[in-house]
C-alpha cells in the first residue's frame, strides 16, 4: 500500500479522542461526515445518523465495508487514555472502542488509499442496532464486509438474533426495626461482553450478589442496585441490608465485601423482599443451550441490571435482561420463558431492541474472503458469533446482498479491560484490501 500522511492506528487516535458513546456520538458524526469529504467521498446521512460515502470512481465499487461508530463506556470513557504495550492497544481504566472504532478506521485507511468502495457507518448499533434497523439509505454494491467481528481467522457467516426485556413492579416498604444496623454488600466482578463471554465462566456481581443475599434469610432488604449496560455482564452491585444489633451477614463468597453502615433513601425495608430475593436468585443467568456445529451457545440470557427506588411515587423494582438465540424459532422462545417467569413473580413486562438471528450463509463472496484470508491466516475459516451483528438486518433489508464479517483481535470487549491486537489489525487491513482487489477483479 501507499504511504500516507495517517495509518489505520493515526485515525483510531483520532477516533478515540472524540467521545462517542451510544446515543451521544454526535461529536464523532460530524468528524466522519468532514473526514470522508476531506477524501473525496459523496456523503449521504438519514434520520438514523447513519453516514454512507460513496466512492466518486468511474467504475462503481462492488464492495461496502461497513462499521458502527458508537461505543460501550465502561469505566472513565468516553475520556480514553491510550496505552499501548507488547502489541496491544487498551485504554486505561476504561473501555477501549476498538469495537468498532478500529473498523472505522480501517475503513478510512482504505479510502485514503484509493481503494475503490463504498463505507457504511451506523449509529448506535451497541443498544440494539437502532442504526442499521432504521436505515432509510440503498446499498448499491452487490457485497458487503462487515468489520465488527473479534477473532483473528474468523470469518463470520452467522449471528445470534436478541431482544431487550424489561421487568418492573412495584415495591412496598414497612419501618426499619427498632435498633436493627444497616449493612452494605458490595460485588465487583470482572465484566464482559453479554454475548461472546456469556460462556467464559465471568460472574456476574447481581448474580453473586443474589448468591449471598440468599443465604441471608434473616436480613431485611433497603435497597439494591447493579449493573452498568444491557449488553454486559454486571460488574458492580451493591446491597443495603438491615439485621438486628450484634449480628453479622453471612459472606462466603470472594466477589463480595461486608462493610458496616449503609445509606438509604429511606428508614424503611422492602416488604416482600424475600420474594425479590429468591426471584433474582432462582433466575437462570447465562448460557442455555449450545451449538455444537458451531461450537458456541445456542441460547443466553443475561440479567444485566436491577435496580430499587424509593421516591414520591412509590417504590419499584425494575430489571432488565438481554436474550441471544442462533435462531429466531430459538430467540422466540427464550423470549416466551423469560416473561412467564417474570409473570410468576408478579413483574410485569415488555420488550425493545429486537434484531433476527442472522442464519448461516456460505456463497461466493464468504468463499473469496476465505480464499484471501487463508493467504495472511492459512487455518482462517467460516464461523459463527453468540452476538448480533448488524448483518442480521442488512440480509433482511437486502435480501441480494452478499455479506461476511471479519475483524481484528479484541478481547474482553464492553469492559475496562478491552484490548485489541495490533498485529491483527495490521494483517486485517490487508486483508480487506486485497479482498476489495479479489472482488474487483474476478466478480
Amino acid at each position: 500500500m501507499t504511504d500516507h500522511s495517517r495509518s489505520v492506528l493515526d485515525f483510531f487516535r483520532e477516533i478515540a479522542a472524540i467521545p462517542h458513546c451510544s446515543h451521544q456520538a454526535d461529536g464523532l458524526k460530524d468528524w466522519l461526515l468532514a473526514t470522508c469529504e476531506s477524501l473525496g467521498y459523496e456523503i449521504s446521512t438519514d434520520a438514523a445518523g447513519n453516514i454512507m460515502a460513496r466512492s466518486r470512481l468511474a467504475n462503481p465499487p462492488k464492495v461496502t465495508l461497513q462499521s458502527h461508530y458508537d461505543m460501550v463506556c465502561i469505566g472513565e470513557a468516553p475520556h480514553l487514555q491510550l496505552e499501548e504495550k507488547d502489541g496491544w492497544l487498551s485504554a486505561r481504566n476504561s473501555s477501549l472502542g476498538a469495537d468498532n472504532g478500529m473498523g472505522i478506521a480501517i475503513s478510512l485507511y482504505l479510502m485514503q488509499n484509493g481503494a475503490n468502495i463504498d463505507a457504511l457507518f451506523t449509529a448506535n448499533e451497541e443498544v440494539g442496532l437502532l442504526g442499521a434497523n432504521d436505515l432509510q439509505m440503498p446499498v448499491r454494491t452487490p457485497y458487503m464486509l462487515n468489520l465488527d467481528s473479534e477473532d483473528e481467522g474468523e470469518i463470520c457467516i452467522g449471528c445470534a438474533g436478541g431482544v431487550d426485556i424489561f421487568a418492573h413492579k412495584k415495591l412496598q416498604r414497612e419501618p426499619l426495626p427498632a435498633h436493627w444496623e444497616l449493612h452494605t454488600l458490595t460485588a465487583n466482578c470482572p465484566g464482559g461482553h453479554s454475548g461472546v463471554n456469556i460462556d467464559d465462566d465471568i460472574p456476574s456481581a447481581i448474580m453473586e450478589l443474589a448468591r449471598v443475599l440468599a443465604a441471608n434469610p434473616q436480613a431485611r432488604l433497603v435497597r439494591w442496585s447493579g449493573g452498568e449496560r444491557i449488553n454486559a455482564i454486571p460488574r458492580h452491585a451493591e446491597a443495603v441490608i438491615a439485621l438486628p444489633p450484634g449480628q453479622q451477614p453471612a459472606v462466603n463468597n470472594p466477589w463480595v465485601e461486608h462493610h458496616r453502615g449503609g445509606k438509604a433513601e429511606t428508614p424503611e425495608v422492602i416488604i416482600d423482599d424475600r420474594r425479590l430475593v429468591d426471584a433474582i436468585h432462582g433466575f437462570a443467568h447465562g448460557v442455555r443451550g449450545w451449538n455444537k456445529a458451531l461450537n458456541l451457545p445456542q441460547d443466553s440470557i443475561n440479567l444485566a441490571d436491577i435496580n430499587t427506588t424509593a421516591g414520591d411515587k412509590g417504590d419499584e423494582v425494575r430489571v432488565s435482561l438481554s436474550a441471544r438465540s442462533m435462531s429466531n424459532q430459538g430467540l422466540h422462545n427464550l423470549k416466551a420463558q423469560t416473561l412467564s417467569y417474570f409473570r410468576a413473580h408478579d413483574f410485569a413486562l415488555h420488550t425493545d431492541g429486537k434484531y433476527p438471528a442472522w442464519k448461516p450463509d456460505i456463497n461466493e463472496f464468504s468463499h473469496i474472503v476465505r480464499t484471501v484470508y487463508r493467504q495472511y491466516v492459512p487455518k482462517a475459516d467460516f464461523a459463527g458469533i453468540h452476538a448480533g451483528l448488524e448483518c442480521a438486518v442488512f440480509a433482511e433489508k437486502f435480501p441480494e446482498l452478499k455479506i461476511t464479517s471479519i475483524g481484528p483481535t479484541i478481547v474482553e470487549p464492553h469492559s475496562d479491560r478491552e484490548r485489541v491486537d495490533l498485529a491483527s489489525v495490521e494483517k486485517l487491513t490487508q486483508v480487506a484490501a486485497d479482498i476489495v482487489r479479489h472482488v474487483e477483479n474476478d466478480l
